[in-house]
């Protein structure tokens, strides 16, 4: 049995994640897969050279509350202007509020930073499709400006903040909660903007604030350095690059040092080198599809459109953990979002090269000598070469049988949304995701002919108008601004619509918007490889450290992923 560990553990150390993404939607199909996963769940596979289940089981909500009487909120975000502040961001933090109650948090104490606060200003963005534009304004915008900004309006949030979302406000918060004198528990909530870490230190991404103030990882360690370690913090971020500050782990924010002492952890939307979905100035809330909905509505099992939603309960105790909630998010949400959690990083600090393509195990590093057993000897004709270890030699019997019960709800419900049927998923899971790149590739391809012959209509129409009127490219100038509001107007939409050049550019633009869409399906499932894949590796990492890691690395695995199985709860 040892030895088949050791075996397909290795085949997994040389084995490259790198993978590419994008957003997508299928929801009659997920809800499908959803309910099919608790019967999936009560598999029972076996195999002859399978190592038994662990002693502990790691991975499964065991008796830890969030208790609303000890329990503080920070919700802010919003954006770092009103050209960047999306209603949706607004209709986060009133979902929020609005399923508080159920989630068992509606005494706890509160605080909200938004955008700009209490300025009546408008500071808010937003589209309403019933909003009619001037045809003259909405061709000029083609022609010379941003066609789809010119629908958008502002007005002031709504929200009635306690303050504008800045570093003082969140530094006042902090100030407040390092007083704490008893074990309390931080709930810090973030919706809006992100930004990407510098290149030599990718890890330090940034939350913007109002009026571009940045909030990097480094920086809020020191804050959350503050606190007392009898407080637990616990994040929930879902901006762009917000995987960046599960480095809150680490001293500085920085995965390269010691692991802090402090009881934290948090649930991410995507990794840090990637954007998130959910930022949109549509007011229609149905199409909010962002990681805090479905991540709020395992939670409280109400979506955001009042629908009734059957909760996760993945390890069968009659209750919804943070870690179930993000688990569903994995599965259910049809994103651009590869959703990660505090714990998926403290593995690849334990095991920084576990997947790494570049790692020569012909050289007894240290990594060789701790997992090569005595047996695969340079001379017995056993080769210890990345290229005879493969992840597509490692069994879905084996992964079930290693995993817990959320990574193991993962792996089987993208299993079935991605049909993969075959015993060794590693495989199958490579060849799809080849073969999606092709058609993504083709379908790019037409798109961009597309697009060219748009341009075209473009360019023809723009020469046209401007040999008429040159001062045109110039929203600003008096002879624009007095062609949209008198009769020139007209001569205008009539020279656009000579020959139909006008028509055919709308039909290009509709079929673009067609390819687009297309490409969006594909890059759907693509998403659906990374997530999966991620949870493949979860599972070998998690399996390694408790067969091999020292005392002191399982002790602090077991309580990270204790804080991030709480479940919140009346009291």
């Amino acid at each position: 049995m040892k030895f088949f560990f050791l075996y397909s553990f290795l085949n997994f150390l040389g084995f490259s994640i790198y993978l590419q993404s994008c957003p997508t939607n299928e929801e009659k199909e997920l809800q499908e897969v959803i309910k099919d996963i608790d019967s999936l769940l009560s598999e029972n596979p076996t195999e002859s050279n399978i190592i038994p289940d662990i002693s502990v089981k790691m991975g499964s909500s065991n008796g830890k509350y969030i208790n609303e009487s000890n329990t503080h909120l920070l919700i802010f975000g919003g954006g770092y202007s009103p050209s960047g502040n999306q209603v949706s961001l607004e209709s986060n933090v009133k979902y929020f509020y609005k399923i508080r109650e159920r989630i068992g948090l509606k005494n706890a104490k509160a605080f909200t930073f938004f955008a700009d606060g209490k300025d009546n200003a408008r500071d808010l963005q937003f589209f309403d499709p019933s909003y009619s534009v001037p045809k003259i304004n909405a061709v000029l915008a083609e022609l010379f400006g941003k066609p789809q900004s010119i629908r958008y309006q502002y007005r002031s949030n709504q929200l009635n903040p306690n303050g504008a979302s800045s570093l003082s406000s969140i530094d006042n918060w902090f100030k407040q909660r390092k007083k704490a004198l008893y074990p309390e528990t931080n709930l810090i909530y973030f919706t809006g903007h992100g930004g990407k870490g510098a290149t030599k230190t990718p890890h330090d991404t940034t939350a913007y604030l109002w009026s571009n103030a940045k909030l990097k990882v480094s920086d809020f360690v020191k804050k959350l350095d503050q606190l007392p370690q009898r407080q637990s913090t616990i994040l929930i971020m879902v901006q762009c690059y917000s995987g960046g500050f599960a480095n809150i782990l680490f001293k500085d924010g920085d995965p390269k040092k010691e692991l802090s002492q402090h009881p934290r952890a948090g649930f991410f939307s995507t990794i840090q080198t990637r954007v998130a979905a959910g930022c949109t100035p549509d007011i229609r809330s149905e199409n909010y599809k962002e990681y805090s909905t479905s991540f709020w509505e395992a939670l409280s099992g109400v979506s955001r459109t009042g629908q009734i939603i059957t909760q996760p309960d993945y390890d069968n105790d009659g209750e919804t953990s943070l870690m179930e909630a993000h688990s569903y998010v994995i599965i259910k949400s049809n994103t651009i979002d590869i959703p990660i959690k505090t714990s998926d990083i403290l593995l690849r600090k334990y095991f920084p090269d576990a997947f790494s393509a570049k790692k020569d195990n012909s050289k007894e590093t240290n990594v060789f000598k701790k997992y090569l057993p005595k047996i695969f000897k340079k001379n017995e004709g056993n080769s210890s070469s990345e290229n005879n270890f493969r992840l597509e030699e490692l069994s879905r019997v084996t992964l079930l049988n290693w995993a817990g019960d959320e990574e193991k709800a993962v792996f089987l419900g993208l299993s079935k949304i991605l049909k993969l049927n075959d015993e060794i998923p590693g495989i199958e899971i490579k060849s799809l995701q080849e073969n999606l790149k092709k058609e993504r590739q083709a379908i790019e391809k037409k798109k961009k002919s597309e697009v060219d012959q748009k341009n075209k209509f473009r360019d023809e129409l723009r020469k046209k108008i401007q040999k008429l009127y040159p001062e045109i490219s110039n929203p600003h100038h008096p002879v624009t601004t007095s062609l949209i509001s008198s009769s020139k107007k007209e001569q205008i939409l009539e020279l656009v619509n000579q020959n139909q050049i006008w028509q055919k550019l709308t039909q290009q633009v509709k079929k673009i918007g067609e390819f687009e869409n297309q490409r969006f399906m594909i890059e759907k499932k693509e998403v659906k490889i990374m997530r999966i894949r991620r949870c493949m590796e979860n599972i070998v990492l998690t399996h390694a450290l408790l067969e091999n890691g020292s005392s002191k690395q399982k002790a602090y695995f077991k309580r990270l992923v204790d804080l991030e199985c709480n479940v919140p709860q009346n009291q």
